[in-house]
């Protein structure tokens, strides 16, 4: 019966010392949203609706295959717009470099340039969510006949 309790014991003490080894601190922490904004990896253009109505068709196709890629750095934050295949003016550079910044508090995102070059979008752009491979914008696009609208976008990686 002693033998047992030993065991039982030794076995409750070697779980007890497994289980605190393996700790949340072996983990990384979370990312910020910032630091998923900026992973380096270019981001596609997915999607955009007005009112969950989609707009995608009204968008020029030469704006579709851009790519745009966000690179965080905490001594300040870098990007480039690749024009992709299809310009809409030969003349334009294939590439623009930009600069952004993120207001984890506000989830507002400010670039000094026309990130997504929608014909009149004003203003920054809204972070709805973003993780590892979807980033969902919002931003204030004047649609003419409809007036001013807000436009959610969507881009993957």
């Amino acid at each position: 019966m002693k033998i047992f309790q030993k065991l039982s014991f030794l076995i409750v003490l070697a779980s007890l010392i497994t289980l605190s080894s393996c700790s949340d601190d072996d983990k990384d922490p979370p990312k910020t949203d910032a630091e998923l904004i900026g992973s380096g990896v270019a981001w596609k253009f997915s999607s955009a609706s007005v009112g969950g109505v989609p707009i995608t068709s009204e968008i020029p196709e030469c704006f579709l295959d851009n790519t745009i890629t966000f690179n965080y750095n905490e001594s300040g934050n870098t990007g480039v717009v690749n024009a992709g295949a299809i310009k809409c003016d030969e003349s334009e550079p294939q590439s623009s470099d930009f600069v952004w910044t993120y207001n984890e508090s506000t989830k507002v995102l400010s670039v000094d340039t026309d990130l997504i070059d929608i014909p009149g979008a004003t203003g920054d752009l809204k972070m709805v969510s973003v993780d590892a491979d979807n980033m969902v914008l919002t931003q204030n696009v004047d649609l003419s006949s409809f007036g001013t609208q807000e436009v959610t976008l969507t881009l993957v990686h």
